[in-house]
């Protein structure tokens, strides 16, 4: 017994000596025990539960307050003003520890690279995102819309499981436009092997985040979970390779002139092959601006980026439009005055006249942004009003709940669309689904423009009901927002449905 009141009173005296006093200590928060911090008071809560844990914590202690976990301080921030501070900040621009858990699979990419390196690369890629290659995408975007719809009028079931579906259209949609590579019809081996690797990645990602004991490389990568891990990079970088190394292979010098044609002639458009990401970024290399295992990183994270974030936006937004039957007649009637009887695809033209469509968008970006959290690393000191925020302080801005504040949105848990057409003026920082700032995705316009096209085309040949009127699932954040259980829509088909 000596022995044991002997090492509580040695670990007392070291945690007094090397705790360092910090301004955040100030500011209110779960209670902080000595070395643990408020660590014990989140061990025990269920995965699916902690959700709604934190959902709980703004009630209790306010717009900002810190979790002390061991020697980890966390800022927690929910008001615009916080929240521009941080997200405007040009130099503290550094992720938080969860993303390190991505990085062997997408190594440092645009989403986790951080200083000068992020700054290159974003600077390389922002053309990527140039209008005339948005309105080559939005070939791909068309096509894959249109098979989401004939794949949904030939499955038998009535109450379809959204999220199984919506992700096949948007892993396909974003490996065709990031790689060039059809995996809807490339039934190749290694073809249906990466489409479910990447899949398995992101949950095997999630398992780890959630799991505290798993963080250290040194524990992690022994376990049974660290080495499915591992031989899933393995075949997502291998096939990664193969096709950057078949693209390259393919590409001739007449196709290699098409690229710097395709800004400036869109006449031409037509008469041109498909472009991809990997195109440009082949020719960056080219040009010097990047390595292969550049190329690597940014075609792995734009699959990553580009698909989950996608499906989770168009799979609760199904969600909100099967369960209010007057916004989905709003969007079908949007699309006969723009389409007429005629059952042809939209055009870019069209998808920019489709305004009420955009704002129901926006709504469902409000209610269930696909990021609910932003996580910042502290890099250099910087004052929030009075506090100081010290280096290696870590920041999480909510979004989920600043987009739910009744102070900026009246009514907030009710779905209307008409609040983002009434030409209210709110604060820039005010709605963020995409982030805000320096690290604002680079991606929303790509991002909007395929919900687009999948949201006109499913409401110009279905009429949606919801399994369970009122029904809203329970969220869990992983990686991005999920809801715990399925989410089941019906498709009716419109009478005058020509597909």
């Amino acid at each position: 017994m000596l022995w044991l009141i002997g090492a509580v009173v040695i670990l007392f005296v070291l945690w007094k000596y090397y705790e360092e006093d910090n301004p955040l200590d100030s500011l209110p928060g779960p209670k902080r025990w000595p070395i643990v911090g408020c660590a014990f008071g989140l061990l025990g809560i269920p995965y699916d539960e902690l959700f709604n844990r934190m959902l709980s914590f703004p009630k209790m202690y306010g717009y900002r307050y810190v979790l002390k976990i061991f020697n980890r301080r966390i800022l927690h921030v929910y008001n615009v003003e916080d929240i521009e501070i941080i997200l405007a900040h040009s130099r503290n621009i550094t992720k938080n520890r969860p993303y390190d858990f991505l990085e062997p699979w997408l190594g440092a990419g645009l989403l986790i690279s951080t200083g000068s390196k992020w700054h290159r690369r974003r600077k390389i890629l922002t053309p990527t995102f140039h209008f005339n290659i948005l309105r080559n995408f939005s070939k791909v975007f068309e096509e894959k819309s249109r098979n989401l719809v004939r794949k949904l009028k030939n499955l038998p079931d009535k109450n379809v499981d959204v999220l199984s579906v919506i992700g096949d259209f948007t892993l396909n949609t974003i490996c065709e436009t990031a790689m060039g590579t059809q995996l809807d019809c490339d039934k190749s081996t290694s073809a249906i092997k990466y489409k479910d690797t990447i899949k398995n990645i992101g949950i095997q990602v999630i398992k780890r985040l959630t799991k505290v004991w798993l963080h250290p490389d040194i524990i992690f990568y022994q376990t049974t979970l660290g080495k499915e891990f591992n031989r899933n990079l393995v075949i997502a970088h291998s096939f990664a390779d193969n096709v950057i190394d078949d693209r390259k292979m393919k590409r001739t010098d007449q196709e290699d002139g098409a690229l710097s044609e395709n800004f400036d002639d869109k006449t031409k458009e037509s008469s041109k092959r498909r472009l991809a990401l990997l195109d440009l970024l082949i020719e960056a290399e080219n040009n010097g601006e990047i390595d292969v295992e550049g190329i690597r990183e940014e075609v792995n994270t734009f699959m990553f980026e580009g698909h989950d974030t996608t499906a989770m936006a168009l799979s609760f937004g199904l969600m909100l439009l099967a369960d209010h039957e007057d916004v989905q007649e709003r969007i079908y009637e949007e699309c006969k005055l723009i389409f007429g009887d005629s059952d042809r695809t939209p055009s870019w033209t069209d998808l920019t006249e489709m305004k009420y469509l955009e704002a129901t968008i926006k709504e469902i970006l409000r209610l269930y942004p696909s990021v609910p959290f932003i996580g910042r690393q502290i890099t250099e000191d910087f004052m929030l009003d009075d506090v100081l925020v010290k280096k290696d302080v870590e920041v999480l801005v909510h979004i989920y709940d600043l987009h739910r504040r009744a102070d900026i949105y009246p009514d907030p848990e009710v779905f209307q669309p008409q609040r983002f057409l009434n030409g209210e003026v709110r604060h820039p920082y005010a709605f963020i689904p995409f982030s805000a700032g320096p690290r604002n995705c680079i991606g929303q316009k790509f991002a909007m423009q395929e919900m687009k096209c999948a949201l006109s085309e499913i409401c110009r040949h279905f009429k949606l009901r919801a399994a369970e009127r009122g029904a809203r699932p329970r969220l869990k954040a992983d990686i991005v927002l999920r809801p715990v259980d399925p989410i089941y829509v019906q498709f009716i088909p419109r009478s005058c449905d020509k597909l």
